[in-house]
């Protein structure tokens, strides 16, 4: 974790002692880990109080094809030109690591562009707020690591914004590119002039900087003395 004096500046939330920004993509393994292992920390500190979530747009390939849909394992072997049998014994590894966290994980999932749902996501934050869009975002993810939602399935991706608050019709015209392209690219420039080169990224209270799935420990030695932090500061204010 280090101290970045040159992030922009996020008001923190007024009833939390911790507000923790994470750049994040949905088809993201490790920020699917990096999620878990956080939801963990904050549980094991009770902080489930105390700790505001905030979700941001970054994509994880933003080459990745927007009119067709593949395979994780297939589209790693095109994109990164990675060997199969290291594809599967990474996503074995990573399937581990979930298990230990108590977590469902496939290992096969479909694959297409994300940019759509980023865009659905920053319509519903600007229509019903950031909390509707983190929890809309966070719940499509758990979705397509645990195969019980599809990312690249447009009817159901507009199905969960319209629960969220969003009309209908804009959900469409955001998923579509007519809307919100500008507030994604707006999330990932923010990210990359803080340093980030990949996801999950993480910015608490404005101030301090980590990127990757931290291990459980180190989230929970980032939380208390954040917390500490904070504390002291409303008991001199």
């Amino acid at each position: 974790m280090t101290d970045d004096d040159q992030t922009p500046s996020i008001a923190p939330h007024a009833e939390s002692l911790i507000t923790v920004d994470v750049w994040t993509d949905v088809v993201c393994p490790w920020c699917y880990i990096g999620e878990s292992r956080l939801h963990d920390a904050i549980a094991a500190e009770g902080l489930e109080d105390e700790v505001h979530v905030r979700a941001h747009s970054f994509e994880l390939d933003p080459a990745a094809p927007t009119d067709t849909m593949r395979d994780n394992v297939a589209h790693l072997i095109t994109a990164k030109g990675m060997p199969e049998e290291k594809v599967r014994e990474m996503e074995g590894q990573i399937q581990a690591m979930a298990q230990e966290l108590d977590r469902a994980y496939v290992t096969d999932r479909p694959m297409a562009s994300t940019r759509g749902v980023h865009r659905v996501m920053q319509a519903i934050g600007e229509a019903q707020g950031i909390d509707a869009a983190t929890d809309f975002f966070l719940d499509l993810q758990r979705g397509y690591f645990t195969a019980t939602s599809n990312p690249f399935d447009v009817e159901a991706v507009v199905a969960r914004a319209v629960d969220a608050g969003l009309p209908e019709t804009a959900a469409r015209a955001a998923h579509a590119g007519e809307t919100h392209d500008a507030q994604v690219e707006a999330d990932v420039r923010e990210a990359a002039q803080m340093g980030a080169r990949g996801v999950p990224f993480f910015l608490f209270n404005d101030k301090y900087t980590a990127p990757g799935a931290l291990p459980l420990d180190a989230f929970r030695q980032a939380l208390r003395q954040i917390a500490d932090e904070a504390r002291a500061e409303r008991a001199q204010s």
